[in-house]
Order: C-alpha cells, then structure tokens, then sequence
C-alpha cells in the first residue's frame, strides 16, 4: 500500500477545534477498555469521551493532548504529561463523569477504574503517555515514532529522565514499534479478560 509524501510532521496542542478528532484517537488508542468503562453509560462512548475532552476532564483533557499535522491535516493524538500530575488528572476526572455519564454509570466507572489489575501507570520522575492514537488511513508513516520523539523531547525540557507508556498485551504492532524505538518493558500485567493486561515500558531519554 502506498501513501502520500508528507512534508514536515509538526506537533502543536490541541485547540478546541480539535476535540472531535482527539476524542476519535483517545477512544481508538483505549480500544476494548473504553467500551468496559464506560458499558451502560447513556449515548455511545465516543460521544461521552468527546465530551470529556471538551470539558477538558483530567486526563481525557484537550489541555494534555497534541495534535499531529501536515499538509493541514490531522494525522494523529497523543496524550501525555509528566508523571507526577497522574493522581491529579485521574480524579479531576471525577467531577466530569457524572454530568456527562450520568450517576448510575459514573460509579459503575469509578467502581471498574479503580479495580483494574496493575500498580501505577507511571512514576512521578517519568514523562507518561498515556495514549498515541493514529488513524488507519495515515498508519505507516512515522506519525506514532515523531510524536513519541516529541513526548521524549518535553519530558526532557522539564526535567525527567524516563518516558513511560503502556500497551496492551494484544497490541503486537505498537508492542514492536516502541521496542525499536527503545522502550523496554518493565512490568507486565495479565488479567483473565485479555484484553485488561498490558505491559508498561519505559525508555531512558
């Protein structure tokens, strides 16, 4: 499969006018986790997580999300921010979900969030991210490695010697991709469902 020459892949935050797209990479980037969260929350998961991003709730926040472009288009989202603010961003969420999702699917959220398996997604001296989403239409092209650059780099002008992610132990694609670009894994975490385990990675940057 071929695909267009692209010129230079800039990264910028997100605007507001952005938020239908991230909203789009986020639940993309979530997969299978998405729709255990937020099962039963009224409308469907897309529409909530848009309106979450638009709400800027934490860390599904259009504050904490850069856009990939070139030619004028979008091309790819990542979410990330140091990890010291992971606590902070996980329960400024909170006060979001219930407007949005209603009461009742609110805490069925909350009541599944807190009982995934694992420990902290990411240490207070690392630069996490927390999801990289990439459409299939501009999958190939490098978007996902320039934007992990990008997470590297700002992680590196605030200070950190880490970057860390995680990856879901069906994803073989990312899993392969974040290996050559030096990630290694240091936790891996099994869970019956699957689809909840994942491996966290971490790069020295």
């Amino acid at each position: 499969m071929s695909f267009p020459v692209l010129s230079e892949i800039l990264i910028r935050p997100a605007q507001p006018g952005d938020a239908a797209f991230v909203a789009e990479m986020v639940y993309l980037s979530m997969g299978k986790l998405a729709d255990y969260l937020f099962e039963d929350a009224r409308g469907p998961v897309i529409t909530l997580i848009h309106n979450l991003v638009t709400r800027n709730a934490g860390r599904f926040g259009s504050g904490i999300a850069f856009v990939a472009e070139a030619d004028g288009r979008s091309l790819g989202v990542m979410v990330s921010f140091e990890g010291a603010r992971l606590v902070a961003l996980n329960l400024a969420v909170i006060p979001h979900l219930f407007p949005v999702t209603g009461t009742v699917s609110a805490l069925r959220f909350l009541w599944r969030g807190f009982g995934l398996p694992g420990g902290r997604e990411a240490e207070k001296d690392e630069y996490y991210v927390s999801n990289v989403g990439v459409p299939s239409s501009a999958q190939g092209q490098g978007i996902g490695s320039r934007l992990l650059a990008y997470a590297e780099q700002t992680g590196q002008s605030a200070g950190l010697k880490k970057c860390a992610l995680v990856v879901g132990l069906y994803n073989r694609n990312a899993l392969r991709l974040y290996q050559r670009l030096g990630y290694r894994i240091v936790e891996t975490v099994q869970h019956p469902s699957g689809f909840l385990g994942y491996h966290r990675m971490v790069k020295d940057i």
